[in-house]
């Protein structure tokens, strides 16, 4: 009789996990590098551009991207220095946040990326540091409080910095196929390693509007896929039933 029932749960289990096991999306691992010719930021928009067909500046429009070296996981079929998928441009004030923006970046090897968050620029604020200071590092904080997103860091030289870096970090929810049955986290940075002009004259220029303007690049970074919610419950449907059959069994066993 025990062993009965030790079969029942173990096909019970069996079943339910080959039920479940669907609801798994196809995991997307590895890291990927990529890179852009142009991007501009200005007070609306951050602007992505550059690579073979996407030479023009046009805010709303996708820009193209080339992969770069390293590459690994899901990655690996991109050949380095190819124009390699397409960004969706960000609308609106560089602010940080949540965001839902399906498609922010599409691989040709039928990764997608969601964008589901830009966070906030970790520096002091631009507002009280020297802009103009060698090795100076501060993040801009907009009308009414927003942080931007954005960490600027002077160059070293002096003792007016001629040159600044910019540096933003999102999240994005990656997957291929379908996004239904689940996707995997992956966390990207954005860095322009020169912008031809340092802090100060960044921020004159977007409070102007004039478009700062930059070669890119960003590294993306997967972890674990995460399951659709309705596998985590199935599993533990089938856990509860099978515990349920066990004390059932052990009750009988006891009575007689």
């Amino acid at each position: 009789m025990k062993t009965f029932s030790f079969l029942r749960g173990t096909f019970l289990l069996g079943s339910l996990l080959a039920i479940g096991l669907p609801a798994f999306a196809l995991p997307v691992t590895g890291l990927v590098n990529i890179g852009g010719s142009s991007t501009a930021v200005t007070t609306t928009a951050v602007d992505f551009y550059g690579g073979a067909f996407c030479q023009t500046p046009n805010p709303g429009s996708a820009g193209c991207f080339l992969a770069l070296l390293p590459l690994t996981g899901d990655f690996t079929t991109l050949v380095p220095g190819a124009q390699s998928g397409t960004i969706k441009d960000l609308q609106g004030p560089p602010v940080s946040g949540n965001i839902s923006l399906a498609d922010f970046l599409v691989f040709t090897n039928g990764v997608h990326f969601d964008l589901t968050r830009v966070l906030p620029g970790g520096a002091p604020n631009c507002a009280t540091v020297n802009t103009n200071a060698p090795n100076a590092t501060c993040t801009p904080v907009l009308p009414g409080g927003q942080i931007s997103p954005f960490v600027l860091t002077n160059s070293n030289d002096g003792p007016i910095a001629s040159n600044a870096s910019v540096f933003f970090n999102v999240e994005v929810s990656a997957w291929k196929g379908s996004s239904g049955t689940g996707t995997s986290f992956f966390t990207g940075a954005f860095n322009t390693p020169s912008a031809g002009k340092n802090i100060a004259d960044i921020l004159t220029d977007i409070s102007n509007n004039v478009p700062v303007a930059a070669a890119y690049s960003a590294n993306f970074v997967g972890a674990a896929a995460v399951p659709e919610p309705g596998t985590v419950t199935m599993l533990g449907i089938g856990a509860i039933a099978i515990l349920f059959g066990r004390m059932r069994a052990k009750r009988r066993s006891d009575s007689n």
